[in-house]
């Protein structure tokens, strides 16, 4: 088990199948990497005692129709487990480089599997992964799912989703309103399993007593309001109803995908206590294992901070937030330094790359709805063959 770092967390998690998907293709999965604790099924939340290896939680949401995204889901919490279970960390900065190779092994092996079973082209899955690790978040983030930290009644966002309609709202090319009616809000621009080789973003984030975690897949914050979520943390303290209570809103709302939460509370005296500064979120580069050195990086600047928005119920208390409510991450005030009219012009490269970005994945996403498409009509007309077979049979 290890030193007792006087940090507990209370965690719980739950998925459901929302009301028109046949197939949840969700998963999300609670690992204490210093005990044997291993679970996607929970009745109830379970308490843990931080230890030195730390606590990683995980949620993947699969795509890639019939049930290829529920294998790519699973197989990524599997080998992003299995992978951080089998190594022991040296300090914060190894954890990361673990964590980022752990879910760079999970595209390996999705990617992999995809190429060569027919069944299986073209699935992917989101992955968002919360370690919490010497009383620090470490968030890895692939795709779109989320990870909130709720502290002092205020909801904040650690996490950028990696979406065409993010990317267009962060480049002023359209409000958050206005994505909310975005033909193409669907459209990703990294998932495991569906690109040879994905970038990781890194994040940490220094925990404070009382905490709570939420990370979810885009069937709850897709149709539940930050600000919904946020009421919900504040008047259902037990994180069994909060869960239970979000999954409800989203269901309430249609619930048109699958929806999983994850929720942990941090506590122990160990921890700073939170205060009335808004949270800062901190891209994290840990540098790269020199016996790794074949994988491309992408280097972040670690000294880059940017703002989380927090999302306050209270709308007569002064807390810093988008015109319209949504929890957004802004850059620092040191990175508008410098701008000139050229603006214009790197936005604009910036809107063709994305653009670029988004319809690669598109199309291949549309290619593996046409394969599944081509394979339903094969087993049609295989199966009225037969029948008419066996009609003319004496």
């Amino acid at each position: 088990m290890g030193k007792d770092l006087g940090i507990s967390l209370s965690v719980y998690g739950r998925t459901d199948v929302g009301l028109i998907r046949e197939h949840n293709e969700d998963n999300f999965l609670v690992s204490d990497l210093s005990g044997d604790l291993r679970t996607n099924e929970m009745g109830r939340p379970v308490d843990i005692a931080l230890g030195e290896r730390g606590v990683v939680l995980l949620v993947c949401d699969g795509m890639g129709g019939a049930a290829a995204g529920e294998v790519a889901s699973q197989m990524a919490v599997e080998t992003i487990s299995s992978s951080m279970a089998a190594q022991i960390p040296s300090n914060r900065e190894h954890f990361a480089r673990m964590l980022r190779g752990s879910i760079e092994d999970a595209n390996d092996k999705i990617y992999a599997q995809s190429r060569d079973n027919q069944n299986e082209r073209g699935m992917g899955t989101t992955c968002t992964a919360a370690a919490i690790v010497d009383g620090n978040l470490v968030a890895g983030q692939i795709g779109d799912s989320r990870c909130y930290v709720f502290r002092n009644g205020k909801l904040g966002m650690v996490t950028k989703d990696q979406s065409l309609a993010w990317q267009l709202i962060e480049a002023g090319a359209m409000t958050h309103e206005e994505a909310k009616g975005f033909e193409h809000a669907n459209i990703i621009l990294q998932a495991l399993g569906v690109q040879e080789r994905v970038d990781v973003v890194l994040s940490q984030l220094p925990l404070c007593k009382g905490d709570i975690l939420l990370l979810s897949s885009d069937g709850l914050h897709g149709p539940v309001s930050d600000e919904i979520i946020a009421s919900t943390l504040i008047n259902e303290p037990d994180l069994k109803k909060a869960g239970d209570t979000l999954i409800a809103r989203a269901l309430e709302n249609e619930g048109p995908d699958n929806v999983t939460v994850v929720l942990a509370r941090v506590d122990g005296d160990n921890l700073a206590a939170p205060d009335s500064a808004p949270v800062m979120f901190h891209a994290f580069d840990p540098g790269q294992d020199p016996a790794d050195a074949s994988r491309p990086r992408v280097a972040l600047n670690e000294k880059e901070t940017v703002e989380v928005r927090l999302v306050n119920p209270d709308h007569n208390a002064s807390v810093p937030t988008s015109d319209d409510g949504i929890g957004t991450l802004r850059p620092s005030k040191s990175e508008h330094a410098g701008k000139s009219s050229s603006g214009s012009v790197v936005t604009f490269v910036i809107l063709t790359l994305v653009a670029a970005l988004a319809a690669g994945l598109y199309l291949r996403m549309e290619r593996s709805r046409g394969l599944e498409k081509e394979r339903e009509s094969l087993r049609q007309s295989q199966a009225e063959t037969s029948e008419g077979q066996v009609r003319e049979a004496p």
